[in-house]
């Protein structure tokens, strides 16, 4: 595969147009979750509509794009030698997730802001997304922590029977199938707080990723026909956008058909911006977002604590009688400011430090392989 067109930003390797894809997501989390107040302003509503009536689906985003990332760490591997090294790899990604992870519970384990018995062990075993959890925002850290088993255990087998591309990408396609049955059964029963986060029910959003990813590095011509057909990519990602729009509020039919959707849309959005975003990869607007998107881990795990800070500017900027559109933009500028402030030095302090040791004890081996038809190492420096 030739190298993609993508500029790479300064830190670590990285694809800004990769980073830029993420801090889309964190930005429709964030907005999904801050807090406002109503000011009657067309344009106010204008803003908060997409963010509040769909803002969730940005961890439907972030799912698809792991999957495609950290897909791609094991796949361009098994593409390379025909196995992985799954030890390695799942020691990686201990020090990737778990130190920024364990210091938010221990945070929450010392400012008492939850009962103990309300996240600890269940946060602990990785099985919040089950047993529930009063840090909400980790059920989906436990999605991916059980996919990031299950992957290389189904690699590991995939190595033993020698399947290659075509057969891999059935059972991938099959696996999703499989995964939307199951939900969609879940869902005729009523179970819609299962379908939204068991991982049974949720894993497809991270097996479509890793479908691309199979295409990116196993069959890079046929992901090149792909990435060309850009009338079929907008048109994909415009049928998303109208999903979202009409078809969301119908929570049993987007809870069951509309996870899959969205993901075959997210895919679509990936190679989209991966390969024909580089020409607004250089504005402000775009280096803005693909910034945040840089420290969406850390945001994503700390954004929650500035909801409380923007309830009291809230209530003390109505007191004072501030009108309700500067009262709107105090608080969402401060919750915004709060979370990306959190994000950027909890991720300075906490997982780069434990990066460089990863890399200095468990290096990545596969950055001397050669790249099957001169291939990029950038995608992968976005989850390394």
């Amino acid at each position: 595969m030739k190298r993609l067109r993508g500029t790479r930003s300064t830190a670590r390797g990285r694809l800004v147009e990769l980073d830029f894809v993420r801090g889309i997501a964190i930005i429709m989390v964030m907005g999904f979750h801050f807090h406002t107040v109503r000011t009657g302003i067309p344009a106010i509503a204008a803003i908060e509509y997409p963010l509040k009536s769909f803002g969730r689906e940005g961890v439907n985003l972030f799912f698809t794009l792991s999957g495609f990332l950290v897909g791609g760490l094991l796949l361009r591997q098994y593409a390379q030698t025909g196995r992985i090294d799954a030890r390695r790899f799942i020691v990686r990604r201990m020090f990737r997730i778990w130190p920024a992870y364990y210091v938010l519970i221990l945070f929450h384990v010392l400012v008492r802001r939850h009962p103990l018995d309300t996240f600890l062990w269940q946060n602990l075993a990785h099985l919040q997304n089950y047993y529930g959890t009063s840090i909400a925002q980790t059920w989906s850290l436990a999605v991916e922590e059980h996919f990031y088993l299950l992957l290389p255990a189904l690699l590991l087998l995939f190595a033993r029977w020698h399947i290659r591309a075509n057969a891999l990408i059935g059972v991938l396609v099959a696996l999703c199938v499989a995964v939307l049955a199951a939900r969609s059964v879940a869902v005729a029963h009523g179970e819609l707080a299962d379908a939204f986060a068991f991982t049974q029910y949720r894993i497809d959003s991270l097996l479509f990723g890793v479908l691309l990813a199979a295409l990116y590095w196993m069959k890079p011509d046929a992901y090149r026909r792909l990435a060309a057909r850009v009338g079929l990519l907008v048109a994909v990602v415009l049928l998303l956008v109208a999903w979202l729009v009409f078809a969301t509020p119908h929570f049993a039919l987007d809870e069951s058909l509309g996870y899959t959707l969205q993901a075959i849309g997210f895919c679509a959005l990936i190679v989209l911006v991966l390969e024909h975003s580089h020409r607004l990869s250089g504005s402000r607007i775009y280096r803005a977002v693909a910034w945040t998107g840089l420290y969406s881990y850390g945001i994503y795990l700390w954004h929650s604590l500035a909801l409380a800070p923007g309830d009291f500017l809230i209530h003390r900027s109505t007191a004072l009688g501030l009108p309700p559109v500067v009262v709107w933009g105090i608080a969402i500028v401060a919750q915004f400011a709060i979370a990306i402030g959190l994000g950027y030095l909890t991720t300075r302090a906490v997982e780069y430090p434990f990066l460089r040791l990863r890399d200095a004890w468990f290096p990545d081996r596969r950055a001397a392989a050669p790249v099957a038809g001169g291939g990029v190492t950038a995608v992968e420096g976005q989850l390394s």
